[in-house]
């Protein structure tokens, strides 16, 4: 089983990639399965995957950083056992940072993971912004990413795109980072960093 937790701020597009990611593992004869975290008590995000016939199990209530500690583990064995996925996507909320869920998935007591990566997606468009704004949360979740992700090439201008690329190669010049546009399509770049085979 591979694991692939994709954090970012609100907005910064991760139901969108984690959907394209879905299909893109179905094509390659893969089983995912997404597992949400959401702060509110009503999931939205995972009512549209569900739509989609995407498998979806959640974690509801309270901040992600909060709760995951006692239901994540338990959470994620079960989608396991029930559903034996190829691949388990988690999709945390916008305020998570990566280095809690990891922590909290060090308690996972399920059926071995083969292989894990986690990633950042960070919205080009207002990176500057919310690096200002909410720097230990966002430095934080570039800190503790595989992958950095940098979302909305096809709305973002060049300046906006090398702006958000020296933000996040002062923080971690030792990382990569993959610009896309979640919203039009994937390069094949992207599904390679994050899936297996």
């Amino acid at each position: 089983m591979h694991l692939l937790t994709i954090s970012g701020f609100l907005g910064s597009g991760k139901t969108t990639l984690i959907i394209k990611l879905a299909e893109a593992a179905v094509q390659r004869g893969l089983k995912p399965a997404i597992l949400v975290n959401e702060i509110g008590e009503i999931g939205i995000d995972d009512q549209l995957m569900r739509q989609l016939d995407l498998n979806v199990y959640q974690v509801l209530g309270g901040c992600v950083c909060c709760t995951l500690a006692s239901n994540m583990p338990l959470t994620l064995q079960k989608l396991v056992e029930d559903y034996a996925p190829d691949v388990v996507m988690i999709e945390p909320s916008g305020a998570a940072e990566l280095d809690k869920v990891h922590a909290a998935l060090a308690y996972y007591r399920g059926a071995p993971m083969e292989s894990r990566c986690s990633a950042v997606l960070l919205d080009s468009l207002r990176l500057e912004i919310l690096i200002r704004a909410l720097t230990p949360l966002i430095t934080s979740q570039i800190n503790s990413a595989d992958v950095i992700l940098l979302n909305k090439t096809d709305a973002a201008t060049a300046g906006e795109l090398e702006a958000a690329r020296a933000i996040v190669a002062n923080i971690r010049p030792d990382k990569p980072i993959l610009a896309l546009s979640a919203k039009r399509g994937l390069d094949p770049a992207v599904f390679q960093a994050l899936l297996p085979g």
